[in-house]
């Protein structure tokens, strides 16, 4: 009976984990979103989506292959139509295009309703955010040591706001060379403001589009022209190559309007 009994234990515990291997198996559910106010950002070239690791794509003085890019947003703000500010202080934004070229960012949980006639924010961090410590961040914020293992300088007390790096041509040559852009810096910080047309906002979930054209990161108001002296930025004090690039990245964001949620 008691050899019985043990192939009976052992035929429930079989068949146990057998099921629980099977539901494993199962497909779960798909993760909705919570309900409020994102932040969606398309990144692109000129009009079609930014592709990494393509070789070449114009500028007015180059051709330029992006094989890296990441950065911070923060500073999140939308203008009412008294010209005062709704601050969501807490939004902190890290992106990687390697991982994802396009990003929805969870500004606030709700947004009071009313009418709204601009979006603003920063690229990079200020002063305070920026030189705090990273591994005093939980490992879910974008500014842990998790996720800014590869934007933090360890020879400077500071973030990397923006990072890029990929390869450049020349037109007059068929040479190829690398470039590497890192920002940061308080110094560095820039404020994007970007004005629409008022626009109501109510409602459990709304979803703000902006584009960011990476080819006005080169051919923006300060048109960049990559030669060997030109092709390398860790935003030294006094480099006139990363503030120029700076101003250009700020202008590079364009207001998209109000989408459907994904």
């Amino acid at each position: 009976m008691k050899v019985v009994f043990h192939y009976v234990l052992w035929g429930v515990w079989a068949l146990a984990i057998a099921l629980q291997s099977c539901d494993s198996h199962k497909p779960h559910p798909p993760v909705t979103n919570e309900a409020g106010l994102y932040l969606r950002l398309d990144h692109r070239y000129d009009s079609s989506a930014l592709e990494l690791n393509r070789a070449w794509l114009p500028t007015l003085l180059n051709q330029v292959e992006i094989n890296h890019c990441q950065y911070y947003l923060s500073g999140f703000a939308l203008q009412r139509t008294d010209s005062s500010w709704l601050e969501f202080p807490n939004a902190v934004f890290y992106a990687d295009l390697e991982r994802q070229t396009q990003s929805r960012w969870r500004l606030a949980p709700s947004v009071p309703a009313g009418t709204y006639t601009a979006l603003r924010f920063r690229v990079g961090l200020d002063s305070l955010l920026n030189h705090s410590d990273p591994a005093s961040w939980p490992p879910s914020h974008p500014l842990s040591l998790l996720s800014s293992a590869h934007m933090h300088w360890n020879w400077n007390s500071g973030y990397i706001f923006f990072k890029m790096e990929g390869q450049y041509q020349r037109p007059s040559m068929p040479v190829n060379g690398g470039f590497s852009y890192h920002l940061g810096g308080d110094e560095m910080l820039r404020t994007v403001i970007l004005p629409f047309s008022p626009l109501a906002l109510e409602g459990p979930e709304t979803d703000l589009s902006v584009h960011l054209q990476m080819r006005g990161f080169f051919d923006g108001s300060h048109t960049h022209y990559i030669t060997d002296s030109s092709s390398f930025s860790h935003s030294a004090l006094g480099d006139r190559v990363a503030s120029k690039l700076a101003y250009n990245l700020a202008s590079a964001f364009v207001w998209k309007g109000r989408v459907n949620p994904l």
